[in-house]
């Protein structure tokens, strides 16, 4: 079996196409640098879901969404992808972030 560090950029897209937003914006980047550039494709970022991660809380998580730790990890999360999509975001879905996240995705 080869070296996960030598499959092509396509190929590394491809498999992170499949992975949970979380796993592709959190973690697929640490495993080396061919995977920390792939991650950061255009295409990988057009759209921004986050309905999910909201929806699988139950109330119990409610009152959290509203700390500034939350806003702050939101802010972070958009912000990021914004710029990973190079200009190629078209749907964000989520339900909570600061003003200025608004403000830097509509002037996008």
């Amino acid at each position: 079996m080869g070296d996960w560090r030598e499959m092509t950029r396509e190929c590394l897209v491809d498999i992170m196409t499949r992975l949970p937003l979380e796993d592709r914006w959190r973690w697929s980047p640490l495993v080396c640098r061919s995977w920390l550039a792939a991650s950061r494709d255009p295409s990988l970022w057009r759209t921004l879901d986050l309905e999910p991660c909201f929806l699988s809380g139950g109330p119990e998580e409610q009152p959290r969404w509203w700390t500034p730790e939350f806003e702050a990890a939101i802010d972070a999360m958009l912000l990021s992808v914004i710029q990973w999509s190079s200009g190629g975001l078209k749907e964000v879905l989520l339900r909570h972030c600061s003003d200025r996240s608004l403000l830097v995705l509509v002037e996008r």
